[in-house]
């Protein structure tokens, strides 16, 4: 296969190394422009190196101690919860944000006539858990927003009716980058008896918040995003007031009391250990997955979200300077609070969009498209050249 031409403004430009002075822990990505950190993270080079070592212990089990199976599902717990600042016993680990929203939808106590509230726009994972509730006699609403394009906290609050039990909303939309205020929502929830789930795959490692200061029951997130982690991997944070109203409907047997001991079970009734852990996935000490996933976070440890935060506002920033060259406009709510990792561009028309993204995709610059949208999604690992690539090869679509 022939490789993609490079861009000439990455021949001209010479941007300094300490623009990112994260960028030598990546990949060159095959000499392309990787700007799509929202469908998935690239690793850093030390992740690399500890999905490594952990083929190794499947390529030599004899190496395999016993205590890896508690020992790392609790490192991996506490690097999550030194990320959202939270206590490990909160943390279930879990195959990516679908986790947590399945098991908000099956294990939450929601009865026949209950209404569940979605916004308008929400992606899949966190529609079709809920929509499979409906069988069960449990209504779902979608809400739509009541000016513009971004349904809103404000929208979500004034759709609460009588029948309100849940609501599941993305802390950032996964097309447009919009930033619901979750706390103003979640306090609302709170004095109503409402559960709030949050979607956040799209904020989780992008975004710069401590799970400890909003008020959120469950909250769902992907580890191979932002987190830069591994695909299938990811947790769920669940308020410790939930915990126990929470119904076990999987059990994973290393989270019963005595599963230590593979003797014969007990016949008497199941007692769980303590905390979020009882809702781990099956198999939750996958050697490949989790040492991946530790390293990741490791890393962005080292980095700090705020730093991620404010690299990638950097760059949006300078993105939407240089926009009328290109002939686009920005989609996604530049106000303060609302935005977030990912921004939204369009064209003059659909048609024109669409150009300008195949435009992109075949000089090496990878976005994506999303409702027709293009949707710029930078990392730590991005400079301020990839931004003149990109503004550069769309002022040349025609």
């Amino acid at each position: 296969m022939q490789a993609p031409p490079k861009h000439p403004t990455r021949e001209r430009l010479k941007v300094p190394d300490e623009a990112t002075p994260w960028k030598r822990h990546f990949s060159d990505f095959g000499g392309k422009i990787y700007l799509d950190c929202a469908a998935q993270g690239p690793f850093p080079s030390e992740t690399i190196e500890a999905v490594r070592r952990a083929l190794r212990l499947k390529e030599h089990p004899e190496e395999i101690p016993g205590s890896l199976y508690e020992s790392l599902p609790g490192q991996a717990r506490e690097a999550v919860a030194r990320l959202l600042d939270c206590d490990p016993d909160s943390v279930a680990l879990a195959s990516g944000a679908s986790h947590g929203l399945n098991l908000a939808a099956r294990s939450l106590p929601l009865e026949r006539g209950d209404e569940i509230l979605l916004a308008e726009g929400e992606f899949p994972a966190n529609v079709y858990p809920w929509l499979n509730r409906a069988s069960d006699g449990i209504s779902i609403r979608r809400v739509s927003p009541a000016a513009g394009r971004f349904v809103g906290e404000k929208d979500l609050i004034g759709a609460i009716g009588p029948r309100t039990r849940l609501i599941a909303v993305s802390h950032v939309a996964f097309a447009t980058g919009y930033r619901t205020d979750v706390k103003t929502l979640g306090e609302t929830c709170r004095e109503r008896g409402i559960f709030l789930v949050v979607d956040g795959a799209q904020s989780v490692g992008a975004v710069d918040f401590k799970v400890s200061e909003l008020p959120i029951d469950l909250l769902a997130t992907s580890g191979d995003k932002w987190l830069l982690g591994p695909f299938g991997t990811g947790f769920t944070y669940i308020h410790p007031d939930i915990l126990e109203r929470l119904r076990v409907r999987d059990v994973n047997w290393m989270s019963v009391e005595g599963s230590s001991n593979l003797g014969e079970p007990g016949g008497g009734p199941l007692r769980f250990r303590e905390g979020a852990r009882r809702f781990d996935i099956p198999e939750a000490a996958s050697f490949l997955n989790l040492h991946g996933l530790i390293a990741s976070l490791s890393f962005l440890a080292r980095v700090g979200i705020d730093s991620v935060e404010n690299h990638t506002r950097r760059l949006h920033d300078h993105l939407i300077r240089g926009l009328d060259s290109a002939r686009l406009r920005v989609a996604s709510d530049l106000s303060p609070g609302r935005r977030s990792g990912i921004l939204a561009l369009e064209g003059s028309s659909h048609e024109h969009t669409r150009a300008v993204f195949r435009g992109l995709r075949e000089h090496g610059v990878v976005v994506s498209l999303r409702d027709n949208l293009i949707r710029v999604s930078p990392h730590i690992y991005n400079t301020r050249a990839d931004i003149e690539s990109f503004l550069e090869t769309a002022a040349g679509v025609r």
